[in-house]
């Protein structure tokens, strides 16, 4: 239901992270998953058992599947954009 009798934008349920795509802000992310990722880097290095290093390690490839995920997503905005050009007819 809109609020204060405005329409509310269309979203797929993800408003953050189409808010990232769209305006291609992502440097506090970026930063937050860099100091995170070498966190987890010092973890998976430790022989302190196979839990905690084994856990991080999954973090980490969490982590790189995000990351492939925005690229793909970025790379569909582009395609899509480039599609609407040529059926508008814009340069």
């Amino acid at each position: 239901m809109a609020k204060n009798n405005q329409e509310e934008p269309l979203t797929a349920g993800y408003p953050r992270i189409e808010k990232l795509v769209e305006t291609e802000e992502f440097d506090a992310v970026n930063k937050s998953f860099g100091e995170s990722f070498e966190e987890l880097q010092k973890v998976a290095k430790k022989k302190s058992g196979l839990g905690p290093g084994k856990a991080a390690k999954k973090a980490m490839r969490a982590y790189e599947l995000t990351m492939d995920l925005f690229k793909e997503l970025l790379k569909l905005k582009y395609q899509m954009m480039e599609v609407l050009k040529k059926e508008t007819g814009k340069p």
